[in-house]
């Protein structure tokens, strides 16, 4: 996949923008708070529907200003596209359109359109953060390429506010109602055995992916692993087994059905994929306990950067690469690793402070940006 234009208009702190963006690499640079960032997040939502920073979506137009437009025109091997969103006045209140070649679409179906891989600095936490990183970190790898997931990944999130919703007001009224917590469970268990055997079945792909790209920037000398694991009710971590989505189904109806007291007394639902965690491994010793700080990026990077092989896979096509100001947080060897591994074949836009971080290659483009306004040079 390769970016051809992305415009904005009204969006954070840009009035009109019409980039070009042809390159193998752009590198957006200047000083904080001048909008580098501001600029990923337009081409992200153009492509994802939302934002990377906030749910807020009152908080993307620029000041003064209550609609606008996020647009970028991008080639697949199928030709070329257009992902337009834009948020405008409608039958007397702003509503939120998403146009695929000028024709509407929902969320669903603009998602996995146009491939992005973004990389943060809030990403090098991966390893040794929260465990809702790395299932985000799932999710969106997987989803990209699956819409079935994608709409999985809705089915439960709405069933899984529901049953908490129903167990606070239980909770509340000191009582519980076990016959409609089974239905409950139905529900929950069915969609969460599709979700549970996907995440299992990408896995074997992620974690090739990321145990070449891991070997390739340690050169050979750490072996990367990785294994999906259930929380249990007591905080345990539990490796998952291999188990036909059938048989999914059945351990979710009746370990949702045995903690029925606990999730009561709890106001919440205590097993789930929304509640499993990926392990990683270096060695055979879990990175999180026990890898170094320069180990754990090491790590976190591989993942990232193997999600470009796992969409390639599937798609037969290299997704797009962002990397919002990561640059400063890696070494030099880790920093060169990075550049020198696009090596022309995944088209990269990335933000610096200092320029002198992203060295000048064939087919890099160079843009300053100042409050809002691009320069190129």
């Amino acid at each position: 996949m390769r970016l051809k234009r992305l415009r904005l208009h009204s969006f954070r702190n840009y009035a009109s923008l019409d980039l070009p963006l042809r390159a193998d690499l752009t590198v957006i640079y200047g000083p904080n708070a001048q909008g580098k960032t501001n600029l990923l997040e337009g081409l992200y939502f153009a492509a994802m529907g939302f934002s990377f920073r906030t749910r807020h979506e009152d908080e993307i137009a620029q000041f003064g200003s209550q609609q606008w437009a996020a647009e970028v025109t991008y080639e697949d091997r199928y030709g070329e596209n257009r992902l337009l969103v834009k948020k405008v006045p409608k039958n007397g209140r702003m509503q939120k359109e998403i146009l695929y070649n000028g024709t509407p679409v929902s969320p669903k179906e603009q998602y996995g359109r146009l491939n992005l891989v973004l990389f943060t600095p809030d990403d090098l936490q991966l390893v040794k953060g929260d465990p809702a990183l790395r299932r985000r970190f799932l999710n969106m790898e997987i989803a990209q390429t699956s819409p079935l997931y994608y709409g999985l990944l809705q089915s439960y999130n709405r069933i899984l506010q529901q049953r908490n919703r129903f167990l606070k007001q239980c909770r509340e009224a000191e009582q519980y109602d076990e016959a409609q917590l089974e239905v409950w469970d139905r529900e929950m268990a069915a969609v969460s055995a599709g979700i549970v055997r996907t995440r299992l079945e990408a896995m074997h792909d992620i974690a090739a992916a990321a145990r070449f790209v891991h070997s390739a920037i340690s050169e050979g000398r750490e072996q990367l692993d990785l294994q999906y694991a259930q929380k249990q009710a007591d905080g345990e971590l539990v490796r998952a087994e291999d188990r036909s989505r059938a048989e999914w189904e059945t351990f979710y109806r009746e370990e949702l059905k045995k903690r029925h007291k606990l999730d009561f007394l709890r106001g919440y639902t205590s097993i789930g994929p929304h509640r499993d965690d990926l392990l990683i491994f270096e060695n055979g010793h879990p990175l999180k306990a026990f890898g170094s700080q320069g180990q754990q990026r090491t790590a976190a990077l591989a993942l990232k950067l193997s999600e470009l092989e796992f969409i390639y896979k599937i798609k037969e096509e290299y997704p797009v690469l962002l990397l919002d100001d990561v640059l400063s947080e890696l070494d030099v060897s880790r920093r060169r690793m990075l550049l020198e591994g696009m090596n022309g074949k995944v088209q990269t836009l990335l933000t610096v402070n200092d320029k002198g971080l992203a060295e000048a290659s064939q087919g890099c483009v160079f843009y300053e940006v100042r409050e809002g306004r691009l320069q190129e040079g």
